[in-house]
């Protein structure tokens, strides 16, 4: 047994016995706690289907907002409005955790996809981060989707493996209350990576009961998770502790074992105040069947479930603490968080297989190791005159990285070379105004600019790059100033007319900005605009209809697997976007998000101007049910239609339609819950891409290809002396065929 397995082991086994040593006494305590102690007052309650998109800003957003625990019965039957005016100013919305609660949820990915139009897929191996598809970008890991939890920063700069690198899987998915969603770069409050949008993940303060549960099923998977949430006074606490074991349905078992372990304190120093710390740690091993040539899958010589490289996977670990301040009334509020987070990951992947070396393979190791420390305070407030009202907003924010990053040669995980090995420190200072002026309730005005500037600070360590004359060493520089606009008008109490407009950006590498060779720029500018309008018809239907467009000035982004920056030009994207929700009866809902996106390079890219893996069409729609008996669940369709592997759309990356469901009932102290994924039991393809690769049995690098190098489907590659390169061809992830998942919670 490797290192890095003992001590997962050992950490797994410390995390159970720390939950259940937690659990146990702080339940007692709870149940002994003084009925007659001060509790926050609850906020408004309506039914699910009269909830739409709540109008929440970024500013909004607070990691220490007070947040009282709904009594069983509301955590059951009912959804809270923050707000109210229920519709959004622009493309925001907010889901809280009861209609959570009615989705097939079975891993923090699956929290993600209730944002209309966004998809996430698998990408080779459950410890990996997903990859992301909203508003017509694939963006890969996360470089053009910022991601946060209670708003620290999930998205990794200058990531070993690609940029804005966002691995959501130290998150637990009871520990969620709600997903507030911020599609476009039309929020001051929103900097780096959120030019697609930007999701905040915000953690309970408290539960209402402590709770056990055991998860298992099919291909071979087991999850505990054990969890408390007493209350004492001014004093709210929640402890989760989680374990996992799973293989998924590959022919190389996935093996993916981790543990997880939070906890929060919070502290109500008045009504209107209160200061909570929380810290968390995560530690993760799997294998993966990689991404396998369709070519092999197709000829029949490889397994739809199959693998070509069994040594690939990866382990992660990261920890967290973070403090957070709030302080709010009816005029005013101002938040502050501080946190400090430490994360590695090793990731073994061979996407060319032998195409580099013939003999040992062209495996290769991405190594990651960072400390990450940052700080966000904001303040606004507000002032009405007459029928005037103004809302005003300033914020700062700052973080640093220091990392330790590395790409190697490697063969069943064992280091053969060093291609890559860079030092670098990244430091982002921010700030933001941002004011609402209302006319008459009618009319609403909102103007915002954000200032950002990066320091990139990179010292080459591998010898082997700057002997070739592509140094990656320097100090570089960069700032961009970044306006917002939205105006609003409503000409009746349930109906917004809204106009959007904003600039956003996306970091690059720091290895490709400060390179000697064609250094790329450092902060990609987006420029965004939206037309659209929500209402609502007869207190039972919600409808949001919109048209944007967005121009990026470069496709740049850092190639991990190569150890290089990869340049290209300029590219616009045009989409429509249809979200309705309705209640059917009193029990009974319906909800669908449709998007139409196109995404192209404005300028020829290649042999085509089609931004390959960018996402053309989306669908999600379901039924969900809420009894008053305790019987919930939902039965759910999602869609990805077909989309181009290359710029010529030579190469087609194939569309996925999946139907799952969920059924939970709870009596008493205990509750049932039944997933069933994929329940057609379709054949699809998760994450895709279009891969040059060569397999042993194909013809030699070292001569030019040979009539019919390669099959029909796929492309022959040539390299610059002529010789043989290798096969273009569609490489791929296996979707998961059913997956049946039964789940048992009792309640203390």
């Amino acid at each position: 047994m490797s290192v890095t397995k003992m001590n997962l082991l050992r950490n797994w086994s410390l995390a159970a016995l720390l939950g259940s040593a937690i659990v146990c006494p702080l339940s007692a305590l709870a149940q002994s706690a003084s009925p007659n102690e001060e509790r926050p007052e609850t906020p408004q309650q309506v039914t699910p289907a009269q909830v739409s998109p709540a109008q929440v800003s970024p500013a909004q957003v607070s990691p220490a907002q007070v947040s009282p625990a709904p009594t069983e019965a509301d955590a059951r039957f009912t959804t809270m409005v923050v707000a109210d005016k229920p519709m959004s100013a622009a493309s925001s919305l907010t889901v809280r955790e009861q209609d959570l609660r009615l989705r097939p949820i079975q891993r923090v990915s699956d929290l993600l996809r209730v944002a209309p139009g966004l998809i996430t897929v698998q990408h080779a191996g459950g410890g990996k981060a997903n990859q992301y598809l909203l508003r017509g970008f694939d963006a890969d890991h996360g470089t053009d989707l910022a991601l946060t939890l209670d708003g620290i920063p999930i998205n990794m700069v200058s990531h070993a493996h690609g940029q804005g690198y966002a691995d959501s899987s130290f998150i637990l998915p009871e520990l969620i209350e709600r997903i507030e969603v911020f599609k476009g770069p039309y929020f001051a409050e929103l900097g780096d990576f959120a030019t697609a949008g930007a999701i905040n993940l915000v953690t309970k303060s408290a539960l209402p009961e402590a709770f056990v549960s055991v998860q298992g099923g099919m291909y071979h998977t087991l999850r505990a998770t054990v969890a408390a949430g007493p209350s004492f006074g001014n004093v709210r606490t929640l402890i989760m502790a989680e374990g996992s074991d799973a293989d998924g349905p590959f022919d190389n078992p996935e093996r993916y074992r981790k543990y997880n372990l939070f906890a929060k304190l919070t502290y109500d120093l008045s009504t209107r105040s209160s200061i909570s710390l929380a810290v968390s740690s995560y530690g993760g091993d799997w294998y993966a069947s990689g991404q396998i040539p369709l070519r092999e899958v197709e000829a029949g010589r490889l397994g739809f479930f199959g693998f070509l490289d069994p040594s690939e996977g990866g382990s992660s670990t990261r920890q967290n603490v973070y403090l957070s301040y709030q302080l709010r009334d009816a005029k005013q509020e101002l938040t502050a968080l501080a946190y400090l987070s430490r994360y590695q990951l090793r990731l073994y992947s061979n996407f060319t297989f032998f195409a580099r070396d013939p003999i040992q393979g062209d495996g290769i190791e991405q190594s990651d190791e960072r400390y990450l420390a940052g700080l966000r305070a904001s303040y606004r407030r507000k002032v009405r005159i007459d029928w005037l009202s103004f809302d005003s907003s300033v914020g700062i924010n700052a973080r640093f990285d220091d990392i330790e990053n590395g790409l190697y040669h490697q063969q069943q995980r064992e280091r053969i070379s060093t291609s890559a090995a860079h030092q670098v420190r990244e430091t982002s200072l921010a700030m933001f105004a941002k004011e609402e002026i209302s006319f008459a309730q009618w009319v609403r005005l909102i103007v915002g600019l954000r200032a950002d500037y990066f320091l990139f600070d990179v010292v080459d360590r591998a010898d082997a790059l700057s002997s070739l004359g592509n140094a990656q060493s320097g100090v570089r520089g960069d700032m961009q100033l970044s306006p917002k606009a939205t105006l609003v008008v409503s000409p009746h109490r349930s109906t917004d007319l809204f106009v959007n407009f904003g600039r956003g950006f996306h970091s690059n590498d720091a290895r490709g900005v400060v390179r000697a060779v064609d250094p790329v720029t450092p902060l990609t500018a987006a420029l965004g605009y939206e037309l659209g309008v929500r209402t609502r018809l007869l207190e039972r239907l919600d409808l949001a209809v919109s048209f944007w467009g967005l121009s990026l000035d470069s496709e740049l982004v850092w190639v991990g697997d190569e150890g290089t920056t990869e340049a290209s030009s300029a590219t616009r994207r045009l989409g429509f976007e249809l979200e309705g929700r309705v209640k059917i009866l009193s029990w009974l809902f319906a909800d669908l998000d449709l998007t139409v996106n196109d995404a192209r390079f404005t300028h020829n890219a290649g042999n085509g101007n089609a931004v390959a893996l960018a996402p053309r069409l989306t669908v999600a729609t379901g039924l969900s049910v809420q009894t008053p008996f305790g019987l919930r669940g939902s039965l759910r369709f999602t869609g990805l239609g077909a989309r181009p592997a290359t710029e010529d759309e030579f190469l087609i990356a194939q569309g996925a339609y999946l139907l799952d469901g969920f059924v939970g009932y709870r009596w008493r102290a205990m509750e049932l819950g039944l997933s069933i994924e994929n329940i057609t039991n379709s054949r699809y393809r998760s994450a895709q891409f279009a891969t040059t690769s060569r397999l042993q049995s194909e013809p030699s690098t070292s001569a030019p290809p040979p009539s019919g190098a390669c099959p029909e489907a796929t492309r022959v590659q040539v390299s610059s002396d002529g010789n043989f390169a290798g096969c273009e061809d569609v490489h791929f992830t296996p979707g998961s065929p059913i997956n049946v998942q039964g789940k048992l919670t009792l309640y203390f």
